[in-house]
């Protein structure tokens, strides 16, 4: 795989395989096609033989792929997740079970009469099996018969699958795959013993607020920038783009609000991307790491960076579109290329407002950090904990997110604004000199040499109807 992506077959749970899918690892969120799962709503990732599967809030993934391909996307998931936080979310909604192993898996069949099938997340301990998936939790009580299984011999390859599982008690019957060796072992020896003696049933005043509260809510105002509003604006810019400079150099119908919306939707991603994640979190927390407005402000110069050097690239096609065109040759010409000098001005223009509005936002991670350190000190405290400090840094940070969205617009308009005046005042009159350059002559000596050929085929000619 790239650093960043991989073709591969991806099974969607719920909607079935995704053949030949692109999985992409952005900057807030893994990508499969267009289905995107932000980073803040993943509950676990689990590594298994020729997969990996992704557990999050509203989705659920199982990417196959070579072992080397997987590692490599584990390692950048990895860069990107707490593993060892969303571990201790886990092992901490067991209580004070000894947790024997957590995997991914695949589970089919009754739990209590109730029926059960999908991907999920095994939890095993000492006391029972646990199946966690986006909407449910399933509990299978030690003592209960258990069996590893081996499939038959597939027709085709004539090879085994892994083992599987088979869980039965009364009302339930399961079976479980993907697990390995040691997993099945751990499996098979706790459900065959029983549960040690538990101090079952605490009072409530030994829970922290977090253990028995929901998080939270994020609550996010609607905002105002988005796909409609790049069009509009692109619309506007390519409006005031001079319509003879455009005849001149032969620029196509609606070429400018195509250009213009393209750059938009590159600069803008990052935070297009991230308001999405945020607007889907089902918490404030995870909103705000969605929003993250260090790692924003790092995107969106990595992005403008791209529209800049993408919309270097459109100008170099319409320079050789036009040459062609004329059917002259500019190689070399550096009063017509941008060049390094050239691009670097265009991206500081491009640049310029959005450095602006992140010096009147520089406060803000420290307004993100002070938000989690009341949100985490109010989940550790008592159950009745006065929650008003919190819930006013909250509506303050949600007031900074609108200011925020109201200012990348401001921005988008200005860099927009300062590439139609590039295009205008500088590249499409850079273009129209190539349509004043002459076409080459042939030279003189051409001329007559080509004209003595075409004499002594004439002649030719001639000396052999004379001769019939």
């Amino acid at each position: 795989m790239s650093s960043q992506s991989l073709r591969t077959d991806v099974f969607i749970d719920g909607s079935g395989v995704r053949r030949g899918a692109r999985v992409t690892v952005a900057g807030v969120a893994l990508l499969c096609d267009e289905l995107m799962v932000p980073y803040g709503e993943v509950f676990w990732v689990s590594r298994r033989t020729g997969m990996l599967f992704l557990f999050a809030g509203r989705a659920t993934r199982a990417i196959k792929g070579s072992p080397q391909e997987l590692d490599r996307l584990y390692d950048l998931l990895t860069e990107r997740l707490d593993l060892t936080e969303l571990r201790r979310r886990i092992v901490k909604q067991l209580g004070h079970e000894v947790v024997l192993f957590t995997a991914g898996c695949a589970a089919a069949g009754t739990i209590d009469g109730q029926k059960v099938g999908g991907l999920h997340v095994a939890a095993v301990t000492r006391r029972a099996l646990y199946l966690l998936s986006r909407d449910s939790q399933l509990t299978v009580g030690w003592p209960a018969r258990a069996a590893s299984r081996r499939p038959a011999k597939k027709r085709d390859s004539g090879e085994r699958d892994d083992d599987y599982l088979v869980i039965g008690k009364p009302d339930t019957s399961l079976t479980i795959r993907y697990l390995f060796a040691e997993e099945i072992g751990a499996v098979l020896y706790a459900a065959s013993q029983q549960p040690p003696e538990g101090s079952e049933g605490r009072p409530l005043e030994l829970f922290s607020r977090g253990e028995v509260s929901p998080p939270p809510q994020a609550e996010l105002p609607p905002f105002s920038l988005a796909a409609g509003s790049l069009q509009d604006v692109a619309e506007r810019a390519a409006a005031n783009v001079p319509g003879e400079l455009q005849a001149t150099v032969g620029v196509r119908e609606n070429f400018f609000e195509t250009h213009f919306q393209e750059l938009g939707e590159i600069a803008l991603g990052p935070l297009l991307l991230r308001k999405s994640a945020a607007g889907g979190a089902y918490s404030l927390e995870r909103a705000i790491d969605a929003m993250n407005s260090g790692g924003l402000q790092e995107d969106t110069r990595a992005a403008v960076a791209t529209a800049a050097d993408r919309m270097a690239e459109v100008y170099a096609g319409e320079l050789e579109r036009v040459a062609v065109s004329r059917g002259i040759d500019i190689t070399g010409d550096r009063d017509l290329t941008l060049g390094d000098a050239g691009r670097t001005f265009l991206l500081e223009r491009m640049q310029d407002p959005f450095d602006r509005l992140w010096e009147r936002f520089g406060d803000q991670e420290e307004q993100e950090g002070e938000l989690r350190r009341r949100i985490a000190d109010l989940e550790a405290g008592h159950p009745d904990q006065d929650d008003s400090e919190m819930h006013g840094a909250a509506e303050e940070w949600r007031a900074a997110m609108v200011r925020l969205d109201r200012g990348y617009e401001g921005a988008w308009r200005e860099m927009v604004e300062e590439i139609e005046r590039a295009w205008s005042t500088d590249l499409l009159p850079r273009l129209a000199l190539v349509g004043q350059i002459e076409k080459p002559r042939i030279p003189e000596w051409a001329q007559l040499a080509a004209l003595a050929a075409i004499t002594l085929l004439l002649a030719a000619v001639l000396v052999f109807v004379l001769a019939r």
